[in-house]
């Protein structure tokens, strides 16, 4: 008798073993699924941002964003940095320097701080209406018309294209640098 109750005990000991290694081998199994969509979902995201300042939704997809937002940040920049008046200079062109690389910070900030300077010494006020955005990898080409005065007096009205040579990293828009796009008279003034 008590052999048939070491036999009995010894097969409930197989059998609750055949059970633990079917059970952890599902878990394993499931843990693999899990993994895998879980590196799926991660590669696919999409993260939606509805910034206070911008117009529109800003989707970055495998971390590069999507061109309406690049657009929306091209705006705010060139609006911070051509449109100006005495008062409101040194604050916006602060504003504007915290868009700029790390690399790019000091020559910026000696350029925007002088001319804001420059703006509040001779009581100049700046107008920039945009009429078209370009985008590429990397560079920006917003075109428009500049008007600049001095008190009531227009000083200049012409049409003016900026250059904005831009990186994203880590989902960040830096500013590499900021310049007005020569056009082939000025060129030839200068040459």
């Amino acid at each position: 008798m008590k052999a048939e109750i070491f036999l009995q005990k010894t097969s409930n000991l197989f059998a609750q073993n055949r059970l633990l290694k079917f059970t952890i081998t599902i878990l394993a199994l499931t843990v693999m699924f899990n993994s895998a969509m879980v590196y799926r979902a991660v590669k696919y995201q999409r993260v939606v941002l509805i910034p206070p300042t911008m117009t529109g939704t800003v989707e970055f997809i495998q971390g590069k964003p999507n061109d309406a937002y690049i657009s929306d940040i091209s705006r705010r920049i060139v609006s911070l940095a051509a449109t100006y008046s005495p008062p409101t200079a040194r604050g916006q062109f602060e504003e504007l320097l915290a868009y700029f690389a790390p690399e790019a910070y000091p020559q910026a900030s000696n350029s925007w701080y002088s001319l804001a300077s420059r703006v509040e010494e001779s009581q100049v006020s700046s107008v920039f209406y945009l009429e078209k955005i370009s985008i590429t990898e990397g560079f920006i080409e917003v075109f428009g018309n500049f008007k600049q005065y001095a008190g009531d007096t227009l000083l200049e009205n012409t049409s003016k294209t900026y250059l904005i040579d831009y990186r994203l990293q880590d989902g960040r828009f830096y500013i590499v640098s900021f310049k007005e796009k020569l056009t082939q008279r000025q060129e030839q003034e200068r040459g």
